[in-house]
């Protein structure tokens, strides 16, 4: 599941700025140029302003082994953020228990559009298999930041 926000900060406050220009209680008739020079500059960058979204994996599903069991991969499907370009991904794992003592948990491998793929061990280099990450129902938490 992703939540997808769409950055409209600046284009908020520059027509809240507008409105107060051209109908607060200072307006003046020379002040009018200026709001809608300052609308049409934050209406041209909200074009190309960064979408943001965030998801999480099913808990305990989708860990693989690598390395004759010394760690566990997942690949992360992010298709529902409709990022357009390859964004920038920040990761954690979540989970009811031991996922404190994993190594990797926010190294992200071969970002694209669509996901990315993590890798994670125990920090101690114990061997680890799938069976533990369903047990503690480990997920990935990820946030994408795409700048199309």
């Amino acid at each position: 599941m992703a939540i997808v926000r769409s950055t409209t900060v600046a284009l908020s406050a520059a027509l809240a700025f507008g409105a107060v220009l051209v109908t607060g209680a200072s307006a003046h008739a020379d002040d009018r140029p200026a709001a809608k020079r300052v609308a049409a500059e934050v209406m041209s960058a909200a074009k190309t302003s960064q979408r943001v979204a965030a998801g999480k994996t099913a808990p305990g599903e989708g860990w693989e082994s690598y390395g004759n069991g010394t760690g566990l991969y997942i690949d992360v499907d992010t298709t529902s953020a409709n990022f357009t370009g390859t964004p920038v991904y920040t990761s954690s794992v979540g989970g009811t228990g031991d996922h404190w003592a994993l190594t990797g948990a926010n190294a992200v491998y071969s970002p694209t559009a669509t996901g990315f793929r993590l890798y994670v061990r125990w920090s101690d280099s114990s061997p680890i298999s799938p069976a533990v990450a369903q047990a503690f129902q480990w997920h990935v938490n990820w946030i994408g930041v795409d700048n199309p």
